[in-house]
Protein backbone atom coordinates (compact mmCIF):
# COMPACT_ATOMS: atom_id res chain seq x y z
CA UNK A 1 0.00 0.00 0.00
CA UNK A 2 1.47 3.43 -0.96
CA UNK A 3 2.06 6.32 1.46
CA UNK A 4 -0.66 8.57 -0.01
CA UNK A 5 -3.32 5.92 0.54
CA UNK A 6 -2.01 5.38 4.07
CA UNK A 7 -2.35 9.11 4.78
CA UNK A 8 -5.89 9.09 3.43
CA UNK A 9 -6.82 6.16 5.66
CA UNK A 10 -5.41 7.97 8.71
CA UNK A 11 -7.41 11.05 7.81
CA UNK A 12 -10.48 8.88 7.31
CA UNK A 13 -10.06 7.40 10.77
CA UNK A 14 -9.91 10.90 12.29
CA UNK A 15 -13.03 11.88 10.40
CA UNK A 16 -14.86 8.82 11.68
CA UNK A 17 -14.13 10.05 15.17
CA UNK A 18 -15.47 13.43 14.12
CA UNK A 19 -18.70 11.96 12.79
CA UNK A 20 -19.39 10.26 16.06
CA UNK A 21 -19.11 6.80 14.60
CA UNK A 22 -16.21 6.00 16.88
CA UNK A 23 -14.29 7.75 19.62
CA UNK A 24 -15.05 10.55 22.06
CA UNK A 25 -18.77 11.33 22.40
CA UNK A 26 -18.18 14.80 23.90
CA UNK A 27 -16.09 15.86 20.92
CA UNK A 28 -18.68 14.43 18.53
CA UNK A 29 -21.46 16.67 19.90
CA UNK A 30 -19.44 19.79 19.03
CA UNK A 31 -19.34 19.01 15.32
CA UNK A 32 -22.10 20.84 13.48
CA UNK A 33 -24.26 19.44 10.73
CA UNK A 34 -22.39 21.19 7.88
CA UNK A 35 -19.06 19.82 9.02
CA UNK A 36 -20.53 16.34 9.09
CA UNK A 37 -21.75 16.69 5.52
CA UNK A 38 -18.34 17.89 4.29
CA UNK A 39 -16.54 15.11 6.07
CA UNK A 40 -19.05 12.58 4.77
CA UNK A 41 -18.37 13.62 1.17
CA UNK A 42 -14.64 13.35 1.75
CA UNK A 43 -15.12 9.86 3.21
CA UNK A 44 -17.05 8.80 0.14
CA UNK A 45 -14.17 9.96 -2.03
CA UNK A 46 -11.63 8.13 0.07
CA UNK A 47 -13.75 4.96 0.01
CA UNK A 48 -14.00 5.10 -3.78
CA UNK A 49 -10.23 5.56 -3.97
CA UNK A 50 -9.71 2.48 -1.79
CA UNK A 51 -12.11 0.39 -3.89
CA UNK A 52 -10.35 1.47 -7.09
CA UNK A 53 -6.97 0.55 -5.59
CA UNK A 54 -8.12 -2.91 -4.45
CA UNK A 55 -9.80 -3.70 -7.78
CA UNK A 56 -6.68 -2.61 -9.68
CA UNK A 57 -4.48 -4.88 -7.56
CA UNK A 58 -6.83 -7.83 -8.05
CA UNK A 59 -6.93 -7.29 -11.79
CA UNK A 60 -3.14 -7.13 -11.91
CA UNK A 61 -2.88 -10.40 -9.97
CA UNK A 62 -5.47 -12.04 -12.22
CA UNK A 63 -3.60 -10.89 -15.32
CA UNK A 64 -0.37 -12.28 -13.88
CA UNK A 65 -2.01 -15.61 -13.04
CA UNK A 66 -3.68 -15.71 -16.45
CA UNK A 67 -0.36 -15.13 -18.19
CA UNK A 68 1.21 -17.92 -16.15
CA UNK A 69 -1.70 -20.31 -16.77
CA UNK A 70 -1.52 -19.65 -20.51
CA UNK A 71 1.88 -21.35 -20.51
CA UNK A 72 0.63 -24.45 -18.72
CA UNK A 73 -0.38 -27.68 -20.48
CA UNK A 74 -4.10 -28.41 -20.73
CA UNK A 75 -4.21 -31.48 -22.98
CA UNK A 76 -2.48 -33.66 -25.58
CA UNK A 77 -3.02 -34.11 -29.30
CA UNK A 78 -1.73 -37.43 -30.61
CA UNK A 79 -0.49 -36.99 -34.19
CA UNK A 80 -1.21 -40.53 -35.31
CA UNK A 81 -0.26 -39.73 -38.89
CA UNK A 82 3.35 -39.40 -37.63
CA UNK A 83 3.53 -42.92 -36.15
CA UNK A 84 6.83 -44.53 -37.04
CA UNK A 85 7.98 -48.04 -36.19
CA UNK A 86 11.67 -48.81 -36.43
CA UNK A 87 13.87 -51.89 -36.26
CA UNK A 88 13.16 -55.50 -35.42
CA UNK A 89 12.16 -56.49 -31.86
CA UNK A 90 12.56 -55.02 -28.37
CA UNK A 91 10.88 -52.93 -25.69
CA UNK A 92 11.14 -50.40 -22.83
CA UNK A 93 13.31 -47.77 -24.62
CA UNK A 94 14.72 -45.60 -21.80
CA UNK A 95 16.99 -42.95 -23.33
CA UNK A 96 19.40 -40.10 -22.62
CA UNK A 97 20.97 -37.28 -24.65
CA UNK A 98 24.73 -37.69 -24.84
CA UNK A 99 27.48 -35.08 -24.81
CA UNK A 100 28.29 -35.93 -28.46
CA UNK A 101 24.74 -34.96 -29.50
CA UNK A 102 23.48 -38.50 -30.04
CA UNK A 103 20.87 -40.39 -28.04
CA UNK A 104 21.72 -43.58 -26.18
CA UNK A 105 18.75 -45.89 -25.75
CA UNK A 106 18.32 -48.95 -23.56
CA UNK A 107 16.50 -51.92 -25.12
CA UNK A 108 15.20 -55.08 -23.45
CA UNK A 109 14.20 -58.54 -24.66
CA UNK A 110 14.87 -58.15 -28.35
CA UNK A 111 17.12 -58.15 -31.40
CA UNK A 112 16.59 -54.58 -32.57
CA UNK A 113 19.05 -54.75 -35.46
CA UNK A 114 17.87 -58.22 -36.55
CA UNK A 115 21.34 -59.73 -36.24
CA UNK A 116 20.22 -63.15 -35.07
CA UNK A 117 21.15 -62.54 -31.41
CA UNK A 118 18.46 -61.92 -28.80
CA UNK A 119 19.41 -59.84 -25.78
CA UNK A 120 17.72 -59.53 -22.43
CA UNK A 121 19.31 -56.08 -22.44
CA UNK A 122 21.51 -54.00 -24.71
CA UNK A 123 22.09 -50.32 -25.55
CA UNK A 124 22.23 -48.51 -28.90
CA UNK A 125 23.23 -45.12 -30.25
CA UNK A 126 20.77 -43.03 -32.29
CA UNK A 127 22.28 -40.45 -34.61
CA UNK A 128 20.17 -37.87 -36.41
CA UNK A 129 16.73 -36.32 -36.13
CA UNK A 130 13.43 -37.88 -35.17
CA UNK A 131 12.56 -38.73 -38.78
CA UNK A 132 15.95 -39.81 -40.12
CA UNK A 133 17.99 -41.26 -37.26
CA UNK A 134 20.30 -44.22 -37.74
CA UNK A 135 20.87 -46.97 -35.17
CA UNK A 136 24.21 -48.46 -34.21
CA UNK A 137 25.18 -50.88 -31.48
CA UNK A 138 27.53 -49.86 -28.68
CA UNK A 139 30.15 -52.59 -29.24
CA UNK A 140 31.82 -52.71 -25.83
CA UNK A 141 28.71 -52.50 -23.66
CA UNK A 142 28.26 -55.70 -21.61
CA UNK A 143 26.15 -58.14 -23.62
CA UNK A 144 23.27 -59.44 -21.53
CA UNK A 145 22.31 -62.20 -23.94
CA UNK A 146 18.99 -64.00 -23.97
CA UNK A 147 20.62 -67.27 -23.00
CA UNK A 148 22.16 -65.67 -19.90
CA UNK A 149 20.69 -64.53 -16.59
CA UNK A 150 17.69 -62.20 -16.41
CA UNK A 151 18.91 -58.59 -16.61
CA UNK A 152 16.86 -55.64 -17.87
CA UNK A 153 17.99 -52.03 -18.30
CA UNK A 154 16.05 -48.88 -17.39
CA UNK A 155 17.63 -45.77 -15.87
CA UNK A 156 20.28 -44.36 -18.21
CA UNK A 157 21.84 -40.91 -18.00
CA UNK A 158 24.66 -38.74 -19.34
CA UNK A 159 26.18 -36.15 -17.01
CA UNK A 160 29.54 -34.36 -17.20
CA UNK A 161 30.51 -36.60 -20.11
CA UNK A 162 29.95 -39.79 -18.08
CA UNK A 163 27.23 -42.27 -19.08
CA UNK A 164 25.48 -44.23 -16.31
CA UNK A 165 23.25 -47.26 -16.86
CA UNK A 166 21.27 -49.12 -14.20
CA UNK A 167 20.53 -52.79 -14.96
CA UNK A 168 17.92 -54.69 -12.93
CA UNK A 169 17.99 -58.37 -11.94
CA UNK A 170 14.89 -60.52 -12.35
CA UNK A 171 13.67 -63.32 -10.07
CA UNK A 172 14.97 -65.99 -12.44
CA UNK A 173 16.71 -66.32 -15.80
CA UNK A 174 13.72 -65.11 -17.81
CA UNK A 175 11.36 -62.17 -17.56
CA UNK A 176 9.91 -62.26 -14.05
CA UNK A 177 9.23 -59.90 -11.22
CA UNK A 178 9.48 -58.08 -9.06
CA UNK A 179 13.09 -57.08 -9.60
CA UNK A 180 15.58 -57.92 -6.88
CA UNK A 181 17.99 -55.00 -7.27
CA UNK A 182 20.17 -52.96 -9.62
CA UNK A 183 23.74 -53.01 -10.89
CA UNK A 184 25.32 -49.68 -11.90
CA UNK A 185 27.47 -49.45 -15.03
CA UNK A 186 29.38 -46.40 -16.26
CA UNK A 187 31.50 -45.22 -19.17
CA UNK A 188 33.82 -42.22 -19.09
CA UNK A 189 34.80 -42.42 -22.78
CA UNK A 190 31.46 -42.13 -24.59
CA UNK A 191 30.69 -45.84 -24.43
CA UNK A 192 34.04 -47.28 -25.49
CA UNK A 193 34.78 -48.82 -22.08
CA UNK A 194 32.40 -49.85 -19.30
CA UNK A 195 32.85 -50.37 -15.58
CA UNK A 196 30.72 -51.75 -12.80
CA UNK A 197 30.35 -49.30 -9.91
CA UNK A 198 29.38 -50.75 -6.53
CA UNK A 199 27.65 -48.85 -3.73
CA UNK A 200 30.99 -47.76 -2.30
CA UNK A 201 32.16 -46.17 -5.55
CA UNK A 202 34.61 -48.97 -6.35
CA UNK A 203 34.89 -49.81 -10.05
CA UNK A 204 35.51 -53.02 -11.97
CA UNK A 205 36.19 -53.21 -15.69
CA UNK A 206 33.57 -55.27 -17.54
CA UNK A 207 34.39 -56.56 -21.00
CA UNK A 208 31.42 -57.24 -23.30
CA UNK A 209 31.66 -61.01 -22.82
CA UNK A 210 32.81 -61.08 -19.19
CA UNK A 211 30.15 -63.46 -17.88
CA UNK A 212 31.50 -63.57 -14.34
CA UNK A 213 31.45 -59.79 -13.91
CA UNK A 214 28.02 -59.45 -15.50
CA UNK A 215 26.33 -62.18 -13.50
CA UNK A 216 27.86 -61.46 -10.09
CA UNK A 217 25.09 -60.49 -7.65
CA UNK A 218 27.13 -60.38 -4.47
CA UNK A 219 26.64 -57.43 -2.14
CA UNK A 220 29.97 -55.98 -3.25
CA UNK A 221 28.75 -55.88 -6.86
CA UNK A 222 25.19 -54.60 -6.62
CA UNK A 223 24.24 -50.97 -6.05
CA UNK A 224 20.85 -51.94 -4.59
CA UNK A 225 20.10 -55.52 -3.61
CA UNK A 226 16.99 -56.89 -1.84
CA UNK A 227 16.81 -54.09 0.72
CA UNK A 228 14.08 -52.33 2.69
CA UNK A 229 11.24 -54.23 1.04
CA UNK A 230 7.52 -54.03 1.74
CA UNK A 231 4.85 -56.70 1.42
CA UNK A 232 1.94 -56.93 -0.98
CA UNK A 233 -0.50 -59.66 0.02
CA UNK A 234 2.30 -61.55 1.78
CA UNK A 235 4.97 -61.23 -0.93
CA UNK A 236 7.90 -58.84 -0.64
CA UNK A 237 9.16 -56.34 -3.21
CA UNK A 238 11.95 -53.78 -3.04
CA UNK A 239 12.31 -50.04 -3.64
CA UNK A 240 14.80 -48.79 -6.23
CA UNK A 241 15.03 -52.15 -7.94
CA UNK A 242 14.52 -50.29 -11.23
CA UNK A 243 14.56 -46.58 -11.89
CA UNK A 244 14.38 -43.60 -14.24
CA UNK A 245 16.50 -40.44 -14.25
CA UNK A 246 15.03 -36.99 -14.73
CA UNK A 247 16.46 -35.94 -18.10
CA UNK A 248 17.93 -32.41 -18.08
CA UNK A 249 18.79 -31.83 -21.73
CA UNK A 250 22.07 -32.72 -23.39
CA UNK A 251 24.54 -34.18 -20.90
CA UNK A 252 22.66 -32.58 -17.97
CA UNK A 253 23.30 -29.04 -19.30
CA UNK A 254 19.79 -27.82 -18.42
CA UNK A 255 19.91 -28.89 -14.76
CA UNK A 256 18.56 -26.26 -12.37
CA UNK A 257 20.75 -27.37 -9.46
CA UNK A 258 23.64 -29.72 -8.66
CA UNK A 259 21.46 -32.77 -8.08
CA UNK A 260 20.49 -35.77 -10.14
CA UNK A 261 16.92 -36.95 -9.54
CA UNK A 262 16.04 -40.65 -9.77
CA UNK A 263 12.45 -41.94 -9.69
CA UNK A 264 11.35 -45.47 -8.83
CA UNK A 265 7.98 -47.10 -8.12
CA UNK A 266 7.63 -48.57 -4.64
CA UNK A 267 7.97 -52.27 -5.43
CA UNK A 268 5.04 -53.57 -3.39
CA UNK A 269 2.88 -50.50 -4.08
CA UNK A 270 3.84 -49.45 -7.59
CA UNK A 271 1.32 -46.60 -7.70
CA UNK A 272 3.37 -44.85 -4.99
CA UNK A 273 6.23 -43.08 -6.74
CA UNK A 274 9.53 -42.73 -4.88
CA UNK A 275 12.29 -40.22 -5.55
CA UNK A 276 15.97 -40.03 -4.67
CA UNK A 277 18.46 -37.27 -5.30
CA UNK A 278 22.25 -37.07 -5.16
CA UNK A 279 24.88 -34.51 -6.12
CA UNK A 280 25.89 -35.11 -9.73
CA UNK A 281 29.50 -35.70 -8.65
CA UNK A 282 28.51 -38.17 -5.90
CA UNK A 283 26.12 -40.59 -7.62
CA UNK A 284 28.56 -43.49 -7.23
CA UNK A 285 28.45 -43.39 -3.41
CA UNK A 286 25.17 -44.89 -2.17
CA UNK A 287 25.52 -43.33 1.28
CA UNK A 288 25.31 -39.88 -0.34
CA UNK A 289 21.86 -40.55 -1.79
CA UNK A 290 18.90 -38.78 -0.21
CA UNK A 291 15.30 -39.93 -0.39
CA UNK A 292 12.15 -37.85 -0.55
CA UNK A 293 10.52 -38.07 2.88
CA UNK A 294 7.55 -35.69 2.66
CA UNK A 295 6.36 -32.12 2.14
CA UNK A 296 6.83 -29.24 4.57
CA UNK A 297 4.69 -26.23 3.60
CA UNK A 298 5.08 -27.13 -0.06
CA UNK A 299 8.81 -27.78 0.14
CA UNK A 300 10.30 -31.28 -0.21
CA UNK A 301 12.11 -32.86 2.71
CA UNK A 302 14.93 -35.37 2.25
CA UNK A 303 16.51 -38.09 4.34
CA UNK A 304 19.56 -40.29 3.87
CA UNK A 305 17.64 -43.04 5.64
CA UNK A 306 15.76 -44.93 2.92
CA UNK A 307 13.37 -46.31 5.53
CA UNK A 308 12.01 -42.77 5.93
CA UNK A 309 11.04 -42.62 2.25
CA UNK A 310 7.60 -41.40 1.24
CA UNK A 311 5.70 -41.16 -2.02
CA UNK A 312 6.37 -37.93 -3.90
CA UNK A 313 3.39 -38.66 -6.16
CA UNK A 314 0.55 -41.19 -6.10
CA UNK A 315 -0.80 -42.68 -9.32
CA UNK A 316 -4.07 -44.64 -9.57
CA UNK A 317 -3.92 -48.05 -7.89
CA UNK A 318 -6.86 -49.24 -9.98
CA UNK A 319 -9.23 -47.87 -12.58
CA UNK A 320 -12.92 -47.02 -12.29
CA UNK A 321 -13.88 -50.62 -13.00
CA UNK A 322 -11.86 -51.88 -10.02
CA UNK A 323 -9.23 -53.36 -12.32
CA UNK A 324 -5.90 -53.20 -10.49
CA UNK A 325 -2.53 -52.28 -11.92
CA UNK A 326 0.36 -54.68 -11.33
CA UNK A 327 3.91 -54.26 -10.08
CA UNK A 328 5.29 -53.39 -13.54
CA UNK A 329 3.55 -50.02 -13.58
CA UNK A 330 4.24 -46.33 -13.24
CA UNK A 331 7.94 -46.09 -14.09
CA UNK A 332 7.91 -42.47 -15.26
CA UNK A 333 9.72 -40.71 -18.06
CA UNK A 334 10.52 -37.16 -16.91
CA UNK A 335 12.02 -34.63 -19.32
CA UNK A 336 12.92 -30.95 -18.95
CA UNK A 337 11.08 -28.98 -21.64
CA UNK A 338 12.99 -25.70 -22.15
CA UNK A 339 10.38 -24.19 -24.47
CA UNK A 340 7.73 -24.39 -21.75
CA UNK A 341 10.17 -24.02 -18.84
CA UNK A 342 8.47 -27.04 -17.31
CA UNK A 343 9.16 -30.67 -16.55
CA UNK A 344 6.89 -33.02 -18.48
CA UNK A 345 6.23 -36.50 -17.15
CA UNK A 346 4.56 -39.42 -18.87
CA UNK A 347 3.77 -42.74 -17.24
CA UNK A 348 1.33 -45.60 -17.42
CA UNK A 349 0.06 -48.65 -15.62
CA UNK A 350 -0.08 -52.26 -16.80
CA UNK A 351 -2.87 -54.42 -15.45
CA UNK A 352 -2.22 -57.17 -12.92
CA UNK A 353 -2.27 -60.73 -14.21
CA UNK A 354 -5.35 -62.30 -15.79
CA UNK A 355 -7.91 -61.38 -13.13
CA UNK A 356 -6.72 -57.78 -12.59
CA UNK A 357 -7.03 -58.04 -8.80
CA UNK A 358 -4.76 -56.81 -6.01
CA UNK A 359 -3.84 -60.34 -4.93
CA UNK A 360 -0.16 -61.27 -4.94
CA UNK A 361 -0.88 -63.81 -7.68
CA UNK A 362 -2.13 -61.10 -10.03
CA UNK A 363 -0.05 -58.17 -8.81
CA UNK A 364 3.26 -60.01 -9.33
CA UNK A 365 2.22 -62.03 -12.37
CA UNK A 366 4.74 -61.92 -15.24
CA UNK A 367 1.75 -61.44 -17.55
CA UNK A 368 0.50 -57.85 -17.57
CA UNK A 369 -1.19 -57.44 -20.96
CA UNK A 370 -4.75 -58.65 -20.44
CA UNK A 371 -5.73 -55.14 -21.52
CA UNK A 372 -3.83 -52.26 -23.08
CA UNK A 373 -2.09 -50.09 -20.53
CA UNK A 374 -3.08 -46.70 -19.19
CA UNK A 375 -1.33 -43.47 -20.18
CA UNK A 376 -0.99 -40.09 -18.51
CA UNK A 377 0.87 -36.80 -18.76
CA UNK A 378 1.77 -34.42 -15.93
CA UNK A 379 3.77 -31.20 -15.57
CA UNK A 380 5.70 -29.42 -12.83
CA UNK A 381 8.01 -26.46 -12.37
CA UNK A 382 10.37 -28.68 -10.38
CA UNK A 383 12.09 -32.00 -10.97
CA UNK A 384 10.51 -33.28 -7.76
CA UNK A 385 6.98 -31.99 -8.35
CA UNK A 386 4.32 -31.48 -7.23
CA UNK A 387 2.84 -32.87 -10.43
CA UNK A 388 -0.34 -31.67 -12.14
CA UNK A 389 -2.16 -33.99 -14.52
CA UNK A 390 -3.18 -32.68 -17.95
CA UNK A 391 -4.11 -35.95 -19.68
CA UNK A 392 -5.05 -39.44 -18.54
CA UNK A 393 -6.82 -42.50 -19.91
CA UNK A 394 -7.26 -45.97 -18.40
CA UNK A 395 -6.75 -47.69 -21.76
CA UNK A 396 -4.47 -46.08 -24.32
CA UNK A 397 -4.77 -47.15 -27.94
CA UNK A 398 -2.18 -45.88 -30.42
CA UNK A 399 -3.70 -46.86 -33.76
CA UNK A 400 -5.39 -50.26 -33.39
CA UNK A 401 -8.05 -51.51 -31.00
CA UNK A 402 -5.84 -54.55 -30.35
CA UNK A 403 -2.82 -52.53 -29.17
CA UNK A 404 -1.37 -53.65 -25.83
CA UNK A 405 0.68 -50.58 -24.98
CA UNK A 406 3.07 -50.11 -22.05
CA UNK A 407 6.22 -48.28 -20.88
CA UNK A 408 5.69 -44.81 -22.45
CA UNK A 409 8.76 -42.60 -22.85
CA UNK A 410 9.53 -39.04 -23.98
CA UNK A 411 12.58 -38.14 -26.02
CA UNK A 412 14.79 -35.67 -24.13
CA UNK A 413 16.16 -34.31 -27.42
CA UNK A 414 13.36 -34.13 -29.98
CA UNK A 415 11.44 -31.15 -28.58
CA UNK A 416 10.26 -28.16 -30.61
CA UNK A 417 11.69 -24.73 -29.83
CA UNK A 418 8.43 -23.53 -28.28
CA UNK A 419 8.09 -26.78 -26.31
CA UNK A 420 4.65 -27.72 -27.60
CA UNK A 421 5.81 -30.64 -29.76
CA UNK A 422 7.47 -33.71 -28.27
CA UNK A 423 8.07 -37.31 -29.34
CA UNK A 424 6.37 -40.16 -27.49
CA UNK A 425 7.96 -43.62 -27.65
CA UNK A 426 6.21 -46.74 -26.37
CA UNK A 427 6.16 -50.54 -26.36
CA UNK A 428 3.39 -52.83 -27.65
CA UNK A 429 2.66 -56.50 -26.86
CA UNK A 430 -0.01 -56.80 -29.57
CA UNK A 431 -1.08 -60.34 -30.54
CA UNK A 432 -0.99 -61.83 -34.00
CA UNK A 433 -3.78 -63.85 -35.66
CA UNK A 434 -2.78 -66.99 -33.77
CA UNK A 435 -3.00 -65.25 -30.40
CA UNK A 436 0.76 -65.03 -29.88
CA UNK A 437 1.66 -61.93 -27.89
CA UNK A 438 4.54 -59.54 -28.58
CA UNK A 439 4.15 -60.46 -32.23
CA UNK A 440 2.92 -57.22 -33.83
CA UNK A 441 4.47 -53.80 -33.15
CA UNK A 442 6.88 -55.35 -30.64
CA UNK A 443 9.59 -52.82 -31.50
CA UNK A 444 10.33 -49.09 -31.28
CA UNK A 445 7.04 -47.17 -31.70
CA UNK A 446 7.13 -43.37 -31.92
CA UNK A 447 4.64 -40.57 -32.51
CA UNK A 448 4.66 -36.78 -32.40
CA UNK A 449 2.47 -35.34 -29.67
CA UNK A 450 1.35 -31.72 -29.33
CA UNK A 451 0.89 -30.20 -25.89
CA UNK A 452 -2.20 -28.00 -25.83
CA UNK A 453 -1.83 -24.92 -23.63
CA UNK A 454 -4.43 -23.00 -21.66
CA UNK A 455 -6.01 -20.21 -23.71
Amino acid sequence: MNSQLSDKLSESKHNLYSLGLIGNKVYNKKVNKLQKMKIGLRLIGITLLMVFYIVSCNNANQDSNSNQDSKNPAGIDFKRETIKRVGHTGDNWCMTWLKDGNIMVSMDDGDWLNEGQEYHHNVYRLKGGKNDFTISEVPNYPKFKDEGEGWFGYGIYSVNGVIYSFVSRTQNDRWSGPFRGMKLLKSTDNGETWYRVNRYGETRLIDPMDEEAKEDISENEMFFWEEYGLYQDGQIAYPFSYCAFVEHGQDNKEAKDDYLYIYSPEGAQAHRLLLARVKNTEIEIRDNWEYFSGWDNGNPTWSKNIEERDAVHVFPQKNGKNEYFGWYSWLPSVVWNPGLSLYIMTSGGTYGGHRLTDSAKDYYDAWMHTKTGSLGFWYSENAYGPWKEFYYTDYWVADDKDNLTYQPKLSPKWISEDGTEMVLVWSDAMKDETGKTHAINYLWNQMDVVIKLNK
